[in-house]
């Protein structure tokens, strides 16, 4: 079992380095793969793969909630300095 790809997309996703997470992401899962078809894949390493997968997954759902957020009060600022004439800061 190879922990050191597992602790790698670990630290892309929570550094928010999406593109490499996703690069990372390919390479485990096709280490998995390899695995599954070599006929040596244990439940814990298939629980291991999920576990990393759902922790992604809210991860990248609070990190595009928050990036909304962000686009979201950038759209009223630049709406509210179109009104007003202002510059905005």
């Amino acid at each position: 079992m190879d922990s050191e790809i597992h602790a790698r997309v670990r630290r892309a996703v929570s550094a928010g380095e999406f593109g490499k997470a996703s690069a990372l992401w390919e390479t485990y899962a096709g280490q998995v793969a390899g695995e599954i078809r070599g006929g040596n894949c244990g439940e814990a390493r298939l629980a291991q793969m999920r576990e990393l997968i759902e922790w992604t997954q809210s991860v990248v759902t609070c990190a595009r909630a928050h990036a909304q957020l962000r686009l979201s009060a950038r759209r009223m600022k630049l709406h509210a300095a179109s009104i007003y004439g202002r510059p905005l800061r």
